[in-house]
């Protein structure tokens, strides 16, 4: 039985991405999409279960536009870390395509995440949301490694540079998003008396 492409791109991304490469598929704008879309589209129906534990399709659609701006970050970022790499063998929305089949760490963090607090009373504490953060951090930066390491073309070296690029701006954006959303900003500025 031949496992599926993202999952075979999850447990084997440099020999996986090289298999992709040998396909020589022309990328197209609208394929460079189709991936972030339904990023969108899971992050809405989980979001909305979770919250709503139902899912309305007003709800669903409410949803998706609102945690749209998720995979558009990600693929912006995908943007500038494919445009560093000069002479890559493939074209830009074929890089997005190939950089977005990556995705799956997260997609089952997310899925697990919100089944856990949808469906079973358990609750993780803070420390237990951080640790949780790890495994899909360290499977996604391994999977962006060999994504600029083959399907970028690029040298180890740049490769590291790229992946740590993609991993800073991912992560600072979270973090911002965080401190944002949760109000901590204001709390230490109130704290420090600002």
């Amino acid at each position: 039985m031949r496992l599926p492409r993202d999952l075979r791109l999850a447990l084997a991304p440099h020999d996986t991405y090289r298999l992709l490469m040998a396909e020589h598929v022309r990328g197209t704008w609208l394929r460079a999409l189709e991936r972030p879309a339904m990023l969108a589209v899971t992050l809405g129906i989980a979001v909305t279960m979770s919250s709503a534990r139902r899912v309305p399709l007003s709800l669903v659609l409410t949803g998706i536009v609102c945690w749209s701006f998720v995979p558009i970050i990600q693929w912006l970022i995908g943007v500038i870390v494919i445009g560093r790499a000069r002479g890559r063998p493939t074209s830009m929305p074929r890089a997005l395509e190939l950089l977005f089949a990556g995705h799956l760490p997260w997609s089952l963090w997310i899925l697990a995440m919100i089944g856990l607090y949808t469906f079973t009373p358990i609750t993780l504490d803070l420390n237990g949301q951080i640790l949780s953060l790890l495994a899909p951090a360290v499977w996604t930066t391994t999977i962006v490694f060999a994504f600029c390491r083959t399907a970028l073309g690029c040298s180890p070296v740049h490769a590291r540079l790229l992946t740590a690029a993609h991993q800073t701006m991912t992560w600072v954006v979270f973090v911002v998003y965080v401190v944002l959303v949760s109000g901590i900003g204001a709390r230490f500025l109130a704290l420090v008396g600002a």
